[in-house]
């Protein structure tokens, strides 16, 4: 699956080269937004969607035909919420809800296509490096990035919309994880559990 990551990346930045591109014609901008994010895979039960956000930069790099190439660097809360039994006083049993927050800097490169109207579609690979990871419960927060992977590929899917006459723009994205997020202990294999994250957010161009 890495590899197949790396070659899509790879041909997005193959077909630039090729392509007679303006610099002029190059823009930038910053966006920021809504994260609903989860934890979902064969080995897990009982999650829900945790709120976060995301915000970053971006560059648009004109190809041909209304295509572009979008490479971005933003920052993602992530994670997921779940039910789960402590320990009281006595024999008596708390149940409340605990919170993984996985943060990351992702690195997706995105292959867009705009219509004239200004309605667009996205697709492409997805790099996050994970900067930290907490579980929170009554309170108590545990440091537990040791237990997760420190990379966590993926894919994106998404489609937007450029306000016409302006550099204004909204957007909603899928990121699916490919990486298994937690590490295997004692030899035993990671369980099969991925990131699930819809983005709903803004940007402007400069």
């Amino acid at each position: 699956m890495k590899k197949i990551l790396l070659s899509a990346a790879l041909a997005g930045i193959s077909y630039f080269s090729h392509a007679q591109v303006s610099i002029d014609h190059i823009s930038y901008g910053v966006k920021g937004g809504l994260n609903l994010a989860s934890v979902k895979g064969k080995d897990v039960e009982g999650t829900s969607t945790l709120v976060g956000f995301h915000g970053g930069v971006q560059t648009n790099i004109p190809l041909a035909g209304g295509f572009t190439l979008q490479p971005e660097l933003f920052y993602s809360a992530e994670g997921t919420k779940m039910k789960v039994e402590l320990p009281g006083d006595g024999d008596a049993i708390i149940e409340t809800t605990a919170k993984t927050h996985l943060n990351y800097l992702n690195l997706p490169v995105l292959l867009q296509y705009q219509h004239a109207s200004g309605a667009f579609a996205v697709t492409g690979p997805q790099i996050g490096y994970l900067l930290s990871a907490k579980l929170k419960a009554e309170g108590i927060s545990e440091d537990v990035k040791e237990s997760f992977n420190k990379i966590n590929f993926g894919w994106t899917l998404g489609v937007g919309y450029v306000i016409p006459t302006t550099s204004i723009g909204i957007d909603v994205r899928y990121n699916f994880g490919l990486t298994k997020l937690a590490k295997g202990e004692d030899g035993q294999p990671s369980a099969k559990a991925f990131s699930r994250v819809l983005q709903a957010g803004v940007f402007y161009r400069f």
